[in-house]
C-alpha cells in the first residue's frame, strides 16, 4: 500500500510541475500549478477508471523505468526517451566510432567543432578524420594544428565534392568502427555520440542511420529529419524547421524517410550492405539517396531527439534561385534514380481494379468506426477492391468486405508492408504502422476524422505523440471545414469530403406518430459528448420536464434518473424511428470531428438543438436548420427545449431547413467524391521530366 501510495505522490508531483499543455493546434498554454494539480485530481472523475489507469502507466513509464520509456501506445510508439539511462547503457556497450569531417577553406566554423567533439567525448572511444577537399597550402597548414593521436587530417590533391571526401574520410577509419559523418559548421551538445550510439542499438528496430536534433545558433530547430517538400515535389526539407527546441512533438523518437548528411551516425553493418555515399551526385540529395537506400536494403532511418548538436547555417539563409550548376545536376540525378520508387506505384491489381486497405485498431462501438464501414463497403459498390484490417474483428457494424485481424501492429506492418495498395490509416495510433508499411510499396492516406489530440486534454505526453504521427508524406483526408483549418495550422493540407447519411434508413415516416413530449439523445458517458450538460439541463425544467429518451451502449446511464428511457444499441432502423417517434434531439458535445448523428437526426425529420462543436460548423446553422446554444449554458438550453417543445411552427421550419441541408450529406452523393479522390491517389505523378526540363542542361 505505501508503494501504491509513493507511486501515485510521483505521479501528482509529475503533473504538479508540468506548466505548459500540448493542445491541439496551440501546444503551449501555460497552467499555474494550483490549475494543473486540480486538473490532474479531477482526471479520474472526468475519464473513467480506464483512462486514469492507462495514464497512470504511461506517466510510471515515463517517471522511471529501466532503461527507455517503451511501448508506451500500442502502436511502439513512446514519449520521450529519460537521458539519465543513457550514460549507464553507454558505460557498458559503448563501442569505438571514426568521425568523418569533410573541410572546404572551413577553418572558422571547423575548428569549433572539433574542439566541441573533443570537449564532449571521450578520447578512448572516437578516432576523428578530416578530410580537406579545398587542396590549398595555406588551409592545410592551419589544418596540421588539429592532428594528434585521435585526429588524422587527409589532404586531398583535387577536389571531388561532398560525397568524395565523405567516402575518402571512410575508406581510411577503422574497419571494425561505426562512421559519424559530421558536418564542419556543427557544434556538439553533451552527450550527444551516447545518445546517438543508444538510438543505433538499443531503441529502435533494423536500424541503419541515426540522425539527431539540429539545432539553428538562436537556439530553434533547424532539423528533426527529412521529409519530401510538399510544395516543390523535386525537394526535401526538415520537420519542425524554426520550432522552438522543447516543442513537444520534435522531441519524440521516430522513423524518417530520410535525413540531413550535416551529421548521421552509420552503423558499420549498414556501410557493408548498403555501400557509401553515391559520388555521382555533384553537390545535394546524397543524403537523402543514402538513407533510402538504406530502407531498400532493409535498415530504417531513426531520428533520436536525446542527442542534439547546433548546426551554424542561419536561420535566415535562403535558397538561391540561381542555384548552382552541381546542385541542377543532383536533382536531375536524383529524380532518375528515384522517380519510379516515389511517384510510380501501382496500387491496381490484375484486374485493373484500385486496391484500399483500411487500418482500423479496432471495429467497435464508435462512429468514426461506422464512417471507415460505410467508406469500404461502397467503394467496393464502385468497383474499388476494398479491405478492412484491424487488431480486433469483434465488428458491430454491417461490412461487405474482406476483414483481417491481428493480434499486434507488428504482425499486421509485416504483412501490410508488402502490399501494393493504398493504404488508410483511420486513427492516430494506426498512422505509424501504415507509414511504416507504405515507405517502399503502396501510397499512404490518413483518413483524419479530427485531430485526435482532443481525447487527451490533460496529457501533454499522449498530445506530442499524437501530432509527432501527422507526416508529411501522408496523402490527407478529412471531414470537415473545422479539421481542414486545425490540419493547415499544422503545416499540411488535406482533401474535404464530409460524412454521409443513409437516406434509406434515416428519413421522415408517415406511418410513426410523432409525440409532442419527448426529448431523445444519444446516450454516451465519453467526456467529449458532455452529455451531462444535456441532463442539467433537462432537470432545470422540473416536473413538467419532458420524457427523455437515450440510446447507445451505457444502459447504466439511466440510473441518473428514473424518468430516463434507454435504449441499448438499436438498430439504425430503430435509432431512425425513435427520431420520428421523439419531439426534439439534442446534441451538447464538446467538440466532433463532424457528428454524424445531428446529421442522421435531421435526415430524419426531428428538430434539432446543438452547441458548436466544431465539426458540425459545416451543416448546422442556427435558426435556420437547427438550434445552436452556447456551450454549458444550461438556462439557454433549458429555454430552447422548452421553446421548442411549445412551438409546433419552429419545429416544422426548422425540420424544413434541414431537409434542404442534408441533400449534400447523402452517401451516394459523398460516395461519387470518396471514388473520385481514390482514382487521383491512384494516378501516377511521374516529375523525372519536369526536374530534366527545368534544372537539366538548357
Amino acid at each position: 500500500m505505501k508503494r501504491k501510495l509513493k507511486i501515485i505522490a510521483n505521479v501528482g508531483k509529475k503533473a504538479l510541475l508540468k506548466t505548459t499543455h500540448l493542445t491541439h493546434a496551440n501546444f503551449y498554454r501555460g497552467y499555474s500549478a494550483p490549475e494543473t494539480l486540480a486538473k490532474f485530481l479531477a482526471y479520474p472523475f472526468k475519464h473513467g477508471a480506464r483512462a486514469t489507469m492507462a495514464r497512470v502507466k504511461r506517466e510510471m513509464l515515463r517517471i522511471g523505468g529501466k532503461n527507455t520509456v517503451k511501448h508506451t501506445f500500442p502502436n511502439g510508439l513512446v514519449s520521450g526517451i529519460e537521458k539519465k539511462n543513457i550514460r549507464p547503457w553507454y558505460d557498458a556497450h559503448g563501442r569505438k566510432v571514426t568521425i568523418v569531417i569533410p573541410s572546404y577553406n572551413d577553418w572558422a566554423v571547423l575548428k569549433p567543432a572539433v574542439d566541441s567533439i573533443r570537449a564532449t567525448c571521450d578520447e578512448r572511444t572516437y578516432q576523428l578524420i578530416v578530410v580537406d577537399d579545398y587542396c590549398q597550402p595555406e588551409n592545410a597548414e592551419r589544418l596540421k594544428q588539429l592532428e594528434d593521436d585521435r585526429t588524422r587530417i587527409i589532404l586531398r590533391e583535387k577536389n571531388g565534392g561532398f560525397a568524395k571526401a565523405v567516402n575518402t574520410g571512410i575508406a581510411a577509419a577503422d574497419s571494425t568502427h561505426d562512421i559519424i559523418l559530421f558536418n564542419s559548421d556543427v557544434v556538439a551538445h553533451s552527450g550527444w555520440l551516447e545518445a546517438l550510439q543508444y538510438g543505433a542499438y538499443e531503441f529502435g528496430n533494423d536500424v541503419g542511420i541515426v540522425a539527431p536534433q539540429l539545432l539553428y545558433p538562436d537556439g530553434r530547430i533547424q532539423s528533426a529529419g527529412s521529409y519530401r517538400n510538399t510544395e516543390a515535389r523535386e525537394w526535401f526539407d526538415h520537420y519542425y524547421r524554426f520550432q522552438e527546441s522543447n516543442y513537444g512533438p520534435a522531441n519524440v523518437p521516430n522513423y524518417v524517410q530520410s535525413a540531413t548528411g550535416a551529421l548521421l551516425y552509420v552503423k558499420r553493418e549498414f556501410l557493408d550492405k548498403v555501400g557509401v555515399l553515391d559520388e555521382k551526385f555533384p553537390f545535394a540529395f546524397e543524403d537523402v539517396d543514402w538513407c533510402l537506400r538504406g530502407w531498400e536494403a532493409g535498415y530504417r532511418t531513426l531520428y533520436f531527439p536525446a542527442a542534439v548538436l547546433t548546426h551554424m547555417e542561419s536561420a535566415t539563409r535562403t535558397k538561391n534561385k540561381d542555384i548552382s550548376s552541381r546542385e541542377r545536376s543532383s536533382v536531375v540525378y536524383f529524380w532518375e534514380k528515384w522517380d519510379k520508387w516515389f511517384n510510380k506505384r501501382n496500387v491496381r491489381g490484375e484486374d485493373d481494379r484500385i486496391k484500399v486497405i483500411y487500418v482500423l485498431q479496432t471495429v467497435g462501438w464508435s462512429g468514426g468506426i461506422k464512417v471507415v464501414f460505410e467508406h469500404a463497403n461502397r467503394l467496393q459498390k464502385l468497383g474499388f477492391n476494398v479491405e478492412i484490417w484491424s487488431l480486433s474483428n469483434k465488428s458491430v457494424w454491417p461490412l461487405e468486405v474482406p476483414m483481417r485481424a491481428f493480434k499486434n501492429y507488428d504482425q499486421l506492418v509485416a504483412a501490410l508492408e508488402p502490399i501494393e495498395a493504398i493504404k488508410v490509416a483511420t486513427w492516430w495510433e494506426t498512422i505509424h504502422p501504415v507509414w511504416m508499411a507504405s515507405i517502399k510499396n503502396g501510397i499512404g492516406v490518413n483518413f483524419m476524422q479530427e485531430i485526435e489530440t482532443w481525447f487527451y486534454p490533460d496529457d501533454y505526453d499522449a498530445q506530442r505523440v499524437v501530432v509527432s504521427c501527422y507526416r508529411k508524406e501522408f496523402i490527407n483526408l478529412t471531414t470537415s471545414g473545422y479539421n481542414l483549418d486545425e490540419i493547415r495550422s499544422f503545416g499540411l493540407d488535406a482533401t474535404l469530403i464530409p460524412c454521409g447519411y443513409q437516406p434509406e434508413v434515416f428519413h421522415p415516416r408517415t406511418d410513426v406518430i410523432r409525440q409532442d413530449n419527448v426529448l431523445i439523445a444519444l446516450g454516451r458517458s465519453f467526456f467529449q459528448k458532455n452529455f451531462m450538460f444535456s441532463f442539467r439541463a433537462w432537470k432545470k425544467l422540473g416536473e413538467k420536464r419532458p420524457k427523455f429518451w437515450l440510446f447507445g451502449g451505457e444502459p447504466d446511464i439511466n440510473s441518473l434518473d428514473g424518468k430516463i428511457t434507454y435504449f441499448t444499441k438499436p438498430s439504425e432502423e430503430h435509432v431512425n424511428r425513435l427520431y420520428n417517434e421523439a419531439t426534439v434531439f439534442v446534441q451538447t458535445s464538446y467538440h466532433e470531428g463532424f457528428c454524424l448523428p445531428i446529421l442522421e437526426a435531421m435526415a430524419s425529420g426531428i428538430p434539432v438543438i446543438c452547441t458548436d462543436a466544431h465539426g458540425n460548423r459545416d451543416f448546422c446553422s442556427n435558426n435556420k436548420n437547427c438550434i445552436v446554444v452556447e456551450q454549458d449554458n444550461e438556462e439557454a438550453l433549458a429555454g430552447a427545449i422548452k421553446r421548442l417543445m411549445h412551438d409546433p411552427k419552429l419545429r416544422r421550419r426548422l425540420v424544413a431547413g434541414a431537409q434542404k441541408t442534408v441533400r449534400d450529406y447523402q452517401w451516394d452523393v459523398v460516395t461519387k467524391r470518396l471514388g473520385a479522390f481514390y482514382e487521383d491517389v491512384a494516378e501516377p505523378k511521374p516529375i523525372a521530366k519536369f526536374v530534366a526540363k527545368k534544372y537539366g542542361d538548357t
